[in-house]
């Protein structure tokens, strides 16, 4: 009965991409309709940017799980099921968690697939947006700028080693609007992937209003991937001038009851949300069956206990919200945070979508914290700690390693978010798992492998260790 339902989610998943019925997902692709007709009015301008926002929700080995369970099965917040009746939707307990994936493995393939033809269809617009004579054709202008920059990142940290690693190692391919997605292009270093980010971002931010909502890209959004590409690299005063330009737009606030944390990561209401890639109640998915399928008892991953351990069970808000007793496992747990049950069927064994919730609030405060404190300002660096310390209920830090204190706070309140990965990799972490498994330092599977399909196309050059 098992194996029928979970094959019955897998056709119902490639079923999704042709027949939902959503607005966004619906969207004919870019390059089937006439540019030059559909670019005429806003109207069109606006119809293409939400249709790179549907592309963002393609999956069953594509992004939006991808950006989320690719990084996820590359840590230790997370421990593989041992049981076979346990899987994943996106197959990422069997092929990524083993630290066995090769340039063939489905979800990283789909994950670089998906990003470039999104990067495809926004260079369509930034081209025809440079051009066009429509009032508000800067705004367009500058929310594509913001979404390219965007894609391009997440395919950095993907698949090219850590920029403070080595900023002369081979990354990915920019493209910009002038390139032809088929042609054969050398892949750029990191050191340039990252000028070109940033100078996205710089455009765009002259361009963008805040008019949209969490639902698109807005300044807001655009300043605050701008502190976390500078935090990364290291720009640590950049990183602090982008989190308080962005903290300055009054309509994202961090939230600070038990109850309002819940409404964030069960029903996706939260204030704390800056930018998301939304799930209306209609659409069909799995998005909310990324780490554990309660629905189907189905558990394919458990918490690491040194996760755990980071938290104050009685006080912090967040352990009840990202954590639930494991069925099965005694004095162990599964991650429940991504577990939303906003459009959850469990009748219909469907368990529903969640909003991928990209830029957060909590981000900018951790980002001030450590930013102000490699720039020799702690009490700075402890205010900022502090208020997001006190926002989830357990209160001012007292101890004495305060730099320490502040990496932890990112793993308490970013667990399974995709930042783990990231952290490790920027600060040069190796880990091990309590099954042994796990990465040494600076190992050359951060970098994820380019795919096959990728290389036989173009010639692209693979990444070293494949």
């Amino acid at each position: 009965m098992r194996a029928n339902i979970k094959l019955f989610f897998i056709s119902v998943i490639v079923t999704f991409f042709s027949s939902c019925s959503d607005d966004i997902i619906n969207k004919e692709p870019l390059d089937q309709l006439a540019p030059e007709t559909l670019f005429q009015t806003e109207g069109g301008f606006r119809s293409a940017l939400d249709g790179v926002y549907g592309l963002m929700k393609q999956d069953f080995h594509g992004y939006s799980l991808g950006i989320y369970t690719i990084p996820e099965a590359i840590g230790d917040d997370l421990l593989g099921s041992t049981n076979s009746k346990d899987f994943s939707f996106d197959n990422s307990s069997l092929s990524i968690y083993p630290l066995a994936y090769n340039s063939s493995t489905g979800g990283i393939e789909g994950f670089w697939k998906v990003s470039y033809q999104a990067i495809y269809n926004v260079n369509t617009i930034i081209k025809y947006a440079r051009k066009s004579t429509l009032t508000n054709k800067n705004a367009f202008l500058g929310e594509a700028l913001g979404i390219r920059a965007l894609l391009h990142y997440n395919l950095y940290r993907f698949y090219s080693p850590a920029y403070n690693a080595d900023k002369k190692a081979l990354s990915v391919s920019y493209r910009f609007e002038t390139d032809k997605l088929l042609d054969i292009k050398p892949r750029n270093t990191t050191a340039e992937v990252i000028q070109f980010i940033l100078a996205d971002l710089k455009e765009a931010e002259a361009l963008a209003n805040n008019t949209v909502n969490s639902y698109r890209i807005s300044k807001t959004a655009i300043y605050a991937l701008s502190a976390r590409v500078s935090h990364e690299t290291a720009d640590y005063k950049n990183a602090i001038a982008y989190s308080n330009l962005a903290l300055a737009d009054t309509r994202y606030k961090l939230d600070n009851t038990l109850v309002a944390l819940q409404k964030e990561w069960d029903k996706d209401d939260s204030g704390e949300i800056i930018f998301r890639i939304r799930f209306e109640n209609s659409e069909m998915g799995q998005t909310a069956a990324i780490f554990a399928i309660p629905v189907l008892s189905s558990y394919p991953y458990s918490v690491a206990t040194d996760l755990i351990n980071l938290y104050d069970k009685t006080k912090d808000f967040r352990f009840t919200v990202y954590f639930k007793n494991h069925p099965t496992i005694k004095d162990n747990y599964f991650p429940k945070k991504q577990a939303g049950t906003r459009t959850t069927n469990a009748a219909a064994f469907d368990p529903g979508n969640i909003d991928i919730k990209l830029i957060r609030v909590p981000e900018l405060y951790l980002i001030l914290a450590e930013s102000y404190l490699q720039e020799n300002n702690s009490a700075s660096a402890l205010i900022n700690l502090n208020k997001l310390r006190n926002a989830r209920g357990i209160g001012d830090y007292s101890g004495a390693d305060l730099s320490n204190e502040i990496l932890n706070e990112r793993r308490r309140e970013l667990a399974f978010e995709g930042f783990r990965f990231t952290d490790l990799k920027r600060l040069g972490l190796g880990f091990k798992r309590a099954d042994g498994s796990g990465l040494s330092a600076n190992a050359n599977r951060f970098a994820l492998p380019i795919p096959q399909t990728e290389i036989d196309r173009s010639g692209i050059t693979q990444n070293p260790g494949y």
